[in-house]
């Protein structure tokens, strides 16, 4: 039960710090971050509650690639990598009520290429790193692969011109370097002796880099190691967050006009210093204003104070009463969004619950 008290006090704790948006949207709009725990797309079961992580993404017979320019490889570059996508995986997994985590120095290779699968564990082997780290499941970076592509090119811009007679056009050469990283992982059940979950995937990022001499920028882009690291790195946080809830922000929106009710603007007035009971308050005795206008909007409104505090049953009422009584247009996609956060928060409670 500790892993479920600590998402109901997180909660709290994270809707106590709504985050209310310095900038609005349109003239009559504006927004707030509503956190909110995402269930994850894959579920591996209540029994499993520590995860055990192991990188065996080595090749048994794997040879060091010297330094070359045109293909951006670099000795070692594969597995400093694999360990970012490591870190990555583990610091959001971490950050999740769902799963303890256990990173352990194993290191394993395989007899298979980089970039395919390798047979998978025995479970004689699964079974003894479980017992050693004390886990109910084996996370193992089975490959992991990587390159770097360059590509150049060269524009014109606009320059001012040596003789101050205005501007001129110079050549301006750029290198484009796009870092890739294809990977995999398994999930070893020992306790029902099945693999949980098996993905590879790949995952890119870009890098741009201009200068005047094209040798000299090409020679500088050696530091094309950190932009196949940070590859490696968000690969990990993608693979996370495949099988974690995890909190993510929701954007929403307040109407910040509704006519000359005094009552709607103190209540747009708290909300904008984070007074949301205040803020409700209010709210509650504008949306009896005899003005549609203003009690379309505060209804909705009202709809977002309940939202925040938690209580979207409730939430989903004051939504519905917007748009049907009041046809505030608006408040129809709220009432389906409020409705797609109470089956994700139904689906992210059953998988806390041990």
């Amino acid at each position: 039960m500790r892993t479920k008290s600590f998402y109901f006090a997180g909660r709290k704790v994270l809707f106590a710090l709504v985050l209310i948006a310095v900038a609005s949207l349109g003239s009559c709009m504006q927004t707030v971050y509503v956190p909110t725990l995402r269930p994850a797309p894959v579920y591996l079961g209540p029994h499993i509650q520590n995860i055990s992580v192991i990188d065996r993404a080595t090749p048994e017979n794997d040879t060091l690639k010297a330094l070359d320019v045109l293909t951006g490889s670099i000795p070692n570059l594969n597995r400093e990598a694999a360990q970012r996508a490591v870190d990555g995986l583990v610091r959001t997994m971490q950050n999740s009520p769902r799963y303890t985590v256990i990173r352990t120095a194993e290191r394993l290779t395989t007899p298979a290429v980089r970039g395919n699968w390798p047979e998978p564990l025995g479970w004689s082997e699964v079974e003894e790193l479980a017992a050693r780290y004390g886990s109910d499941a084996i996370l193992v970076l089975e490959s992991f692969d990587s390159d770097f592509i360059i590509t150049d090119g060269a524009t014109r811009i606009p320059s001012p011109s040596e003789g101050g007679g205005g501007e001129i056009l110079k050549r301006r050469f750029y290198v484009e370097g796009i870092a890739g990283v294809k990977l995999g992982f398994r999930i070893y059940d020992f306790q029902n002796r099945a693999i949980a979950d098996e993905f590879m995937f790949n995952h890119k990022s870009r890098v741009e880099i201009e200068g005047n001499i094209l040798q000299t920028v090409a020679g500088g882009l050696t530091h094309h190691k950190k932009a196949v690291n940070d590859a490696g790195y968000h690969s990990g946080r993608i693979y996370a967050e495949r099988i974690s809830p995890g909190w993510v922000r929701l954007n929403r929106e307040f109407f910040k006009k509704g006519g000359r009710n005094r009552d709607f603007k103190v209540g747009v007035r708290r909300a904008r210093v984070h007074d949301w009971e205040g803020a409700k308050e209010a709210w509650h005795n504008s949306v009896t204003s005899r003005r549609r206008k203003t009690a379309g909007r505060s209804a909705y409104n009202l709809a977002l104070m309940y939202e925040i505090s938690g209580e979207l049953d409730i939430a989903r009422e004051w939504a519905q009463h917007s748009y049907t009584d009041y046809r505030v247009k608006k408040a129809r996609q709220y009432v389906l969004q409020i409705e797609r956060r109470i089956r994700n928060e139904r689906i992210s409670e059953q998988q806390l619950q041990q």
